[in-house]
């Protein structure tokens, strides 16, 4: 099973890439490599060493690790499809959507686009986070990012990073 996202460390990353620390990547250490990739900042493709049969397995190990971070988008928004049932309690406790849909404040999904989320074939999905509270207060580090689609999802289903 694939990790969260947000759960995949650096040291996690690190222990199958080939250890060499020969800077080929851009990057003076494996570890620093690892960062990179977690931050999208590099892909697995600077590895020469990734790309020989004999760390073939530690190359298909990565993909597999960093299937979530590569899906994730530029806004740190990540949709788990496989663990959203599409109750749609994301698209109804959130804010922006209520305020510009009365389609979604009812509970019939939101037709504007306007709104952060819609369901659509019974996954939710992102239709215009620019609109989303959980980048109004960036500059302001002590407030808390929105959280309301998250809190409302029994299943996990959406992350932002």
């Amino acid at each position: 099973m694939l990790e969260r996202a947000s759960k995949i460390s650096p040291l996690q990353v690190k222990k199958h890439l080939p250890g060499k620390n020969c800077g080929a990547c851009g990057t003076t250490t494996c570890m620093g490599f690892a960062v990179k990739l977690l931050g999208k900042k590099a892909k697995l493709e600077e590895c020469p060493y990734l790309k020989k049969a004999e760390y073939i397995q530690s190359s298909l190990a990565l993909k597999e690790l960093l299937a979530p971070v590569m899906k994730r988008k530029e806004t740190r928004l990540v949709i788990h499809e496989s663990l959203c049932n599409g109750c749609g309690n994301c698209v109804v406790n959130c804010p922006p959507n209520m305020s510009c849909s009365l389609e979604a404040s009812g509970g019939k999904g939101p037709t504007s686009r306007c709104v952060v989320l819609k369901m659509k074939n019974g996954v939710v999905e992102e239709v215009n986070l620019s609109s989303c509270r959980r980048f109004e207060d960036e500059e302001n580090s002590d407030s808390e990012p929105c959280r309301l689609c998250i809190d409302a999802c029994p299943f996990k289903a959406i992350e932002f990073l």
